[in-house]
């Protein structure tokens, strides 16, 4: 039991360091799908030290595509925040298990991620509004000062996307009280940073 125990926080210890390297390192602005996966299920794993099995995730991706689709590049931490927002407003106030799902797809010249939780949801007024801020251009949105709870992280990957990509791009939120969210992330499939429209914004 003792040496179980001593794995555990070996484990532990390993994927807060792994998470917290990806963080803060800004080597670069993209990262590939695959890498932000791989973040994602760190951050994921750390979670389960609290939840234990009350928490799970999927992964969904065509086999056939999985290759070209987890070489394609988006900002860094743009899936984790999501994910992150899921877990707090979504499932951790819900009563019994929550299940978390990923979901990726390419059609055409974009790439469509989707987080989904079957949480508590959102009402419609709140959903409404939150869409209506993602709809708004990135210097609209800087000049406010306040978010709606559980709508800043959701914000902040909304701008930097329209930042680099364009206001084409972007995220939409679905939601119903009681049922659950999903969070749509529109992306251009691209596979080198050089095909970024606004390079300009990449440090």
């Amino acid at each position: 039991m003792l040496i179980a125990g001593l794995t555990s926080v070996s484990d532990m210890t390993e994927a807060l360091a792994s998470f917290f390297r990806y963080t803060i390192s800004k080597v670069e602005n993209l990262v590939s799908v695959e890498e932000e996966l791989q973040n994602c299920e760190t951050y994921f794993k750390i979670q389960q030290y609290r939840f234990g099995e009350r928490l799970q995730l999927t992964i969904e991706c065509d086999n056939e595509e999985r290759e070209e689709i987890y070489c394609c590049r988006l900002p860094k931490l743009t899936m984790q925040p999501i994910l992150e927002n899921s877990i707090i407003h979504g499932t951790e106030c819900k009563v019994g298990t929550g299940h978390l799902k990923i979901h990726l797809e390419r059609t055409g010249s974009r790439l469509l991620i989707r987080i989904s939780d079957d949480g508590v949801g959102i009402d419609a007024k709140t959903l409404a509004d939150m869409n209506e801020r993602l709809e708004k251009s990135a210097q609209a949105m800087s000049s406010q000062e306040s978010e709606t709870k559980g709508g800043i992280a959701l914000v902040n990957v909304n701008n930097r996307i329209h930042l680099l990509f364009g206001e084409e791009y972007g995220l939409h939120v679905f939601s119903m009280p009681g049922i659950g969210t999903d969070v749509e992330i529109t992306l251009p499939a691209i596979t080198s940073d050089r095909e970024i429209p606004n390079k300009e914004a990449l440090s």
